[in-house]
């Protein structure tokens, strides 16, 4: 049998749907590099795709909020309005662009739409947090978003950040909104895969792929216009916006399976424990990238790789910490385990040598009681052979 015909009617459509976005989000990117009709319509199919991607977005959290319940709920309602924001500004900047042909002004009412959909994203992706499972338990979850927050921070310095930071532009603060809003949410969602149950791994893995495509396109924004080399006509980064509301759709309709006791208490996946620390082969990329560009690493990257070894060596000591404890507890464990067993086995060996003397002494008793009824049977022949 089939992979596929192992589906359900569920699964084989989010399969569907996956392929399509796959495909249309390439046909997107081709679109925009190739410019087949011109570069208005290039601008006019690149800003009103976008709107759309994210109105898209915005509906599948709405229909996903409307089925859940509890946190689920409140999650993917927060998420619709986030995405339901971004396209309204989305729409601002079509207005400027598509309908008036005029170049968008920075900052306008689109980036009110942008900026506002963040805490709405950060406070959503903090609703899904469930259960705490496996070593998500213990305060290191929060360790460990530390150390995510500055591997991603370091990450964005390297690839545009610092350009923002640096600069002379007058919207400098808004610059550099955009990307700390994406470092905030990727840091808060990773903490969220962690404490993800298996029903909700799948979702949030999508959620993942989304954001982190849409923050490559806003660092890309960022990075461009502090520049001043953000234009009319769209890069094809900008598929990086398009693709990841579409792809937080996805994440929204994914065809999970109804919430199990069991699965809630199961360990953590393989890939959820490392994906934290995935975000420092991001650091160290960033860091080769600096090298082979020509760019200075400055203090402030130094200081994030250090600020990184000292919490990787104090997390690394913690580890080890908790692993002798473990060690200790379980050796703990087996010597009284040992104990009991061996006391047990003594109780057992007692009840035995009781059961012995016991059938000893029924049996004695009984050789009696046939002794004696023997005498008796005796003494009742004799009795009968003097009747006779």
């Amino acid at each position: 049998m089939s992979a596929w015909t192992a589906m359900d009617n569920r699964r084989r459509a989010f399969v569907v749907a996956a392929a399509a976005v796959a495909l249309v989000s390439l046909l997107y990117a081709l679109n925009i590099r190739t410019a087949p009709f011109g570069q208005h319509a290039v601008t006019a199919m690149d800003d009103i795709g976008e709107a759309v991607a994210a109105a898209i977005a915005s509906a599948a959290c709405a229909w996903a909020a409307s089925r859940g319940a509890g946190k689920d709920r409140l999650g993917w309602a927060l998420m619709g309005i986030s995405a339901g924001l971004w396209s309204a500004g989305e729409v601002v900047w079509s207005i400027y662009e598509v309908g008036l042909g005029m170049q968008v002004p920075y900052p306008s009412l689109a980036d009110a739409g942008f900026l506002s959909a963040v805490p709405f994203a950060f406070a959503g992706i903090r609703a899904f947090w469930g259960t705490a499972r496996g070593t998500s338990s213990r305060w290191r979850v929060w360790f460990d978003g530390v150390i995510v927050a500055l591997a991603l921070t370091s990450t964005a310095w390297a690839f545009g950040l610092k350009s923002v930071w640096t600069s002379n532009s007058p919207t400098k603060i808004l610059d550099l909104a955009y990307p700390v809003g994406d470092i905030l949410i990727g840091t808060i969602l990773i903490l969220a895969i962690r404490r993800a149950s298996q029903q909700q791994a799948g979702r949030m893995a999508f959620l993942l792929a989304g954001v982190a495509l849409y923050s490559i396109a806003d660092s890309a924004f960022a990075y461009l216009t502090a520049q001043g080399a953000f234009g009319a006509v769209g890069s094809i980064l900008d598929t990086g916006w398009f693709a990841g509301f579409l792809m937080i759709g996805l994440a929204a309709v994914y065809p999970a399976s109804a919430p199990k006791a069991a699965a809630q208490r199961a360990p953590l996946d393989l890939w959820q424990l490392a994906l934290p620390w995935m975000t420092l082969l991001l650091a160290s990329a960033g860091d080769v990238y600096s090298s082979v560009t020509g760019h200075d690493i400055d203090l402030f990257m130094s200081s994030c790789t250090a600020a990184l070894a000292v919490l990787l060596t104090v997390n690394m000591i913690l580890e080890r910490r908790e692993f002798l404890e473990m060690l200790t507890d379980i050796e703990t464990a087996r010597s009284t385990l040992n104990r009991e067993f061996k006391t047990t086995l003594v109780g057992i060996q007692r009840l035995s040598d009781q059961v012995k003397d016991a059938d000893r002494a029924y049996d004695e008793g009984v050789r009696v009681l046939a002794a004696d009824i023997h005498h008796q049977a005796e003494r009742l022949d004799q009795l009968v052979e003097g009747m006779l």
